[in-house]
């Protein structure tokens, strides 16, 4: 479990989806280095967490933020000897001397894109310059990672719908962002309006969390989760996403299942002599099914449906999309 904590809450920027932005009347509150390093010390010691998730509000510009982020992870790293996880959060902006350390220092570090581009980017705030300290941020985050700390990770986040961008703006966004920079991962976090009822907060770290919500937004991410997996691990293309007329993911539909509803020529998939990538395309079937398959043609022909459900297989799913002659 980690420790997400921000350095501090106070900000000068005007991100329109920030609950922290500069013209919220809340209480503002910072933690020093050495307090929150101690904080987060007694939590490892006391089995509470196993690693920290460090994000900060630009308080007095970037490489002060950075600063106080950078002494409290020296701190963890060099006085309290901590050698697990840590993620750190690079403020847009920041120098390169100041990237330089978090990749030194960190697991994993981060500067989040927000938006697809820059004319998007611009709808949300006018403190980040989407090129000069974002899109450079993240050039030098994957150069200094490969000559400094191979086994630093670098990973992003959009905001979903907060800038009338289209998931195609999305997807073409993140697929650049994995040819580019070779990202680890690409994180979607659906907007919400911090002025609306019913408001949960912003998530410092979205990962699948909104995959059980019902609303549009919510299922809008699980949808792009759904399509950053295909890019990722069943050797889609962007070119091959299916969207709608107006560019966006279908709600009904995840989009594994709509692609193979449209290549009807592509099916059905002979089981027991497709190639890897052959079986990664038929519904049911994800990484770990098409190598339990085969794995198991070593011994024999898979011939009924029962004996794809006894790998795992999501039998009835994949049943309309396979021969098994």
């Amino acid at each position: 479990m980690l420790l997400k904590v921000l350095q501090t809450n106070a900000c000068a920027n005007d991100c329109t989806y920030c609950p922290f932005n500069r013209t919220r009347h809340i209480t503002r509150c910072s933690l020093g280095p050495e307090e929150l390093a101690r904080a987060f010390m007694g939590l490892v010691q006391a089995d509470r967490v196993s690693g920290l998730f460090l994000s900060s509000g630009v308080q007095d510009g970037p490489d002060t933020t950075m600063e106080r982020m950078l002494n409290t992870v020296e701190v963890i790293r060099r006085r309290w000897q901590f050698k697990g996880y840590i993620h750190l959060k690079v403020i847009p902006g920041a120098s390169k001397a100041a990237i330089e350390q978090a990749v030194r220092l960190a697991t994993r570090v981060s500067v989040n894109i927000e938006a697809p581009t820059e004319q998007h980017l611009a709808r949300l705030t006018s403190r980040k310059r989407f090129y000069q300290d974002i899109i450079c941020a993240m050039e030098a985050i994957a150069e200094l990672r490969q000559s400094l700390n191979p086994r630093c990770q670098q990973t992003t986040q959009f905001v979903v719908g907060a800038a009338g961008e289209t998931d195609q703006q999305i997807v073409t966004a993140t697929a650049r962002l994995y040819e580019r920079f070779r990202m680890e991962r690409v994180y979607f976090s659906a907007y919400q309006d911090p002025d609306q009822d019913g408001y949960q907060g912003l998530e410092l770290f979205s990962g699948l969390q909104g995959t059980a919500r019902t609303d549009s937004g919510f299922l809008r991410e699980h949808r792009l989760y759904q399509v950053d997996f295909l890019l990722r691990r069943y050797g889609f293309t962007r070119q091959e996403i299916p969207f709608d007329k107006d560019g966006n993911l279908p709600l009904d539909e995840d989009p594994k299942t709509r692609w193979a509803r449209l290549h009807p020529e592509f099916f059905p998939v002979q089981v027991n002599k497709a190639q890897r990538w052959q079986l990664l395309r038929v519904p049911g079937i994800g990484p770990k099914g098409a190598d339990r398959i085969m794995a198991a043609r070593k011994s024999g022909a898979i011939t009924t449906i029962e004996d794809l459900a006894r790998l795992g297989i999501r039998a009835r799913v994949a049943a309309p999309y396979v021969s098994l002659d």
